[in-house]
């Protein structure tokens, strides 16, 4: 788990997930927040056979598609929208972040 904090109004836990569109009723599994459709903006790590059965909390998945061109920027986009959304909720409620990927670990 990697905690990071952003100035905002007040400390609000955000959940960020990752769903595999490929599965049947994955998008069931949004139910509010915010919905980032990753697929072709980040490389896959499944597209890696060595990467294929590891998972987001692994260092070389997390190296893989960070190592994507534009991965950081869109990272520092994508914090803007939470800090905005989290600004929105009530303490004590969690904000959360779906990310779709071909295979979602």
């Amino acid at each position: 788990m990697q905690t990071t904090h952003l100035n905002g109004t007040s400390l609000v836990t955000t959940v960020i997930s990752t769903i595999g569109v490929r599965h049947e009723g994955a998008h069931g599994l949004v139910t509010d927040g915010l919905y980032l459709d990753l697929r072709h903006a980040l490389r896959n790590p499944a597209d890696d056979p060595t990467l294929r059965y590891a998972t987001g909390l692994d260092p070389e998945v997390y190296a893989h598609v960070m190592n994507t061109p534009g991965a950081l920027e869109l990272n520092g986009r994508t914090a803007v929208q939470l800090r905005a959304l989290a600004d929105e909720v009530p303490v004590g409620r969690l904000t959360r972040l779906a990310v779709a990927c071909p295979a979602g670990v």
